[in-house]
C-alpha cells in the first residue's frame, strides 16, 4: 500500500514539474529530432565562431557567413546583401541584411561584424588568411554598412568569409563583457540552431526562434560522436542516427552501396571539390623529385578510384583546366627505369637499394575520418612493391595522425585531403605547400612554387590570376608534389525519418538545414 502511494505521489510531482516548464522547454517539446553522426569530438563548449576548437559541422548549424560560396569563385549573398571591391583590391564595402537577429534576440549589425573579425584577428596570430593578416582597419559607416581596409591587394577575402570558420559572425554577447578579448561564454549566432545541452558524446541543438526572419526550422538536431566508420553505418541501421556521410562522418563506399540496396535508406550523391592524395615529407632527402615521379608512374590509379584522376584538383575547382593538369600514365617500366637511372639496383628480396640502403618508406594514415584509406593504402603498398619500393603502413588515431602531420613529422609518406570549395586552390596550397621565411611548407619545399603563390596573392586581374595558376598547377604536376588517390563526392545516407535532404553546396557545413523536411 505504501509503495502504491509513493508511485502516485511521484507521478503527481512529475505532472507538476511538467506544468511549470519554461516557454523554451515547451517550444522544443514535441518537435522531431534528427540525429547526425560526426566523426570528431564536438567540443561544444568551445564553439567560438573565431576558433578552430570545435568539430566543423557545429559551426554551420549555429553561425552564418557574410557571403556564400558558389562554384569556381562565384559568391552569393549571405548576411551581406551586396558588396563592392575597390579596383586595387584593398577596400571591401559590405551592405548588410537588416532583418537578421542572433539567437538571443539581439540585433545583427555592423558592430557585430566588426567585433567578429577583430576577435578572429586577435585569436589567430599565426593564420595564413588574407582577411586577417592583411587587415589594416575596419570602419562602420552605419548600422548596416561596414568597410574593410587592407594594407595589400587581397583577392581571397570573399573566399575566406564564406567558409565555416573562423569568420562566421557571432554576437558580442557570446563573450564576457561583450569585448573583443572577452572569455568565450556561449555560442550565439544567427544560424538555424542554438545549443540546448551537451555531453562529451553528443550535442543537442534546438531551433533559433529568430532564424530566417523569425521563421525557424521545425525540428531539433543531435550531433553524435561516432569515431569508427563501420560503427556509423551500424548506428544508422539501428536507428541511433538519421544522417551519416560527407565530411560529417564518412562511411565506406561499400557500406553506402549496401545501404542503397535497402529501401529503408536513401543515398544522396553530390559532386564535391575535395581530393585525397599521397603527400611526401619534404625533410626526407630520399624523396627527391625523380623518386616521387617514379612512384607516380608505378601506381595504377584505376586500382584506387573509379574516377579519372587528372591531377591534384578536380575540374570544378577554380583555375583548373584540362591543360594545366595533364593526366599521368601508369607505366611500371618507366618507374623502374627512373630508379635505375638514380643508381638503384634490386636486391635479393626484389626491392631497390643503393649503397646498402633499401628504398623503404613509412606511410601514415588514419581511418577515423576516412575509413577507405586503409584499403587504398594497401593498394599503394602493393603497387609500389611491384616497382621495387617497400612501404610500411602505420594507422594512427585521429589525434595522433594530426600531431604527426603538423608537429612531429614522423612520416615519409602520408595520406591527406585537400580543403574544399572556396579555400581551393589558393588557401590550401598556401597553408601546406608554401615556404615561409622560417621554414619550408608542411608538404613541400619548392621555391618556384612559393614565388608563384606569392604572385597570385597580390594579383587582382582575373586573366593574370589564371595565367599564374596555370604555372602553379603545372609545377605541382611536373615536380610530383602530390599524387591524387581519389576525388571525393559528397555522399550522404539518410533514414526514413528524412523526407527531403538538401546539400548546402559547402562541404564543411554540408546540410542545408532550412530545406530539410522531417517525417
Amino acid at each position: 500500500m505504501k509503495i502504491g502511494i509513493k508511485i502516485i505521489f511521484s507521478v503527481l510531482i512529475l505532472v507538476f514539474l511538467a506544468s511549470c516548464a519554461t516557454p523554451n522547454q515547451q517550444s522544443s517539446h514535441g518537435i522531431p529530432t534528427i540525429s547526425i553522426a560526426i566523426s570528431g569530438d564536438a567540443n561544444a563548449e568551445k564553439l567560438d565562431a573565431t576558433s578552430y576548437d570545435s568539430d566543423m559541422p557545429l559551426y554551420g548549424a549555429v553561425y552564418e557567413s557574410l557571403v556564400q560560396y558558389g562554384e569556381k569563385g562565384a559568391y552569393t549573398s549571405g548576411l551581406a546583401d551586396s558588396w563592392e571591391i575597390s579596383e586595387d583590391g584593398k577596400k571591401y564595402t559590405f551592405h548588410l541584411k537588416k532583418d537578421s537577429k542572433f539567437s538571443d534576440g539581439s540585433t545583427f549589425d555592423a558592430e557585430a561584424v566588426k567585433f567578429t573579425i577583430e576577435r578572429a584577428k586577435i585569436k589567430n596570430e599565426t593564420t595564413t588568411l588574407q582577411t586577417l593578416i592583411n587587415l589594416e582597419k575596419i570602419e562602420v559607416l552605419d548600422s548596416y554598412t561596414i568597410v574593410l581596409y587592407f594594407k595589400e591587394p587581397s583577392n581571397q577575402v570573399l573566399a575566406e568569409l564564406s567558409q565555416t570558420r573562423p569568420l562566421r559572425i557571432m554576437s558580442p554577447h557570446s563573450v564576457e563583457n561583450n569585448v573583443v578579448t572577452g572569455v568565450f561564454k556561449e555560442a550565439i549566432g544567427t544560424g538555424p540552431f542554438k545549443i540546448k545541452e551537451f555531453t562529451s558524446e553528443q550535442v543537442t541543438m534546438e531551433p533559433n526562434p529568430y532564424f530566417n526572419g523569425n521563421q525557424p526550422v521545425t525540428y531539433q538536431i543531435k550531433f553524435k560522436t561516432i569515431e569508427d566508420g563501420s560503427s556509423r553505418t551500424l548506428a544508422l541501421k539501428s536507428g541511433e542516427v538519421d544522417i551519416v556521410g560527407g565530411t560529417l562522418g564518412n562511411i565506406t563506399e561499400k557500406d553506402s552501396e549496401l545501404l542503397e540496396a535497402d529501401a529503408s535508406f536513401t543515398v544522396h550523391a553530390f559532386k564535391g571539390t575535395m581530393s585525397h592524395f599521397l603527400a611526401f615529407n619534404p625533410e626526407n632527402p630520399a624523396l627527391k623529385s625523380p623518386i616521387r615521379q617514379a612512384m607516380d608512374s608505378a601506381i595504377n590509379k584505376k586500382e584506387l578510384s573509379t574516377k579519372q584522376l587528372n591531377g591534384l584538383f578536380r575540374d570544378n575547382v577554380e583555375y583548373v583546366t584540362s591543360d594545366n593538369q595533364p593526366t599521368s600514365t601508369y607505366d611500371l617500366k618507366k618507374a623502374q627505369s627512373i630508379l635505375e637511372q638514380e643508381g638503384f639496383q634490386k636486391n635479393s628480396q626484389g626491392y631497390y637499394e643503393k649503397e646498402g640502403k633499401e628504398l623503404a618508406f613509412k606511410l601514415v594514415i588514419q581511418t577515423t575520418e576516412f575509413p577507405e584509406w586503409k584499403e587504398q593504402a594497401e593498394v599503394i603498398e602493393s603497387e609500389l612493391k611491384k616497382a621495387g619500393i617497400k612501404v610500411t603502413i602505420t594507422i594512427l588515431d585521429s589525434e595522433s595522425y594530426y600531431d604527426v602531420l603538423w608537429n612531429t613529422k614522423d612520416f615519409d609518406l602520408i595520406f591527406y585531403r585537400t580543403y574544399t570549395d572556396a579555400l581551393l586552390p589558393y588557401n590550401f596550397l598556401n597553408s601546406l605547400f608554401h615556404n615561409t621565411a622560417e621554414s619550408h611548407g608542411v608538404l613541400a619545399d619548392d621555391v618556384a612554387l612559393t614565388k608563384l603563390l606569392d604572385q597570385s596573392a597580390l594579383t587582382i586581374n582575373e586573366t593574370t590570376q589564371q595565367e599564374i595558376f596555370d604555372g602553379i598547377l603545372k609545377r605541382i604536376n611536373q615536380e610530383t608534389l602530390a599524387i591524387p588517390i581519389d576525388y571525393k563526392d559528397e555522399i550522404f545516407v539518410t533514414s526514413e525519418k528524412i523526407a527531403e535532404f538538401s546539400y548546402s553546396g559547402l562541404s564543411d557545413a554540408p546540410i542545408d538545414f532550412k530545406n530539410i523536411k522531417v517525417k
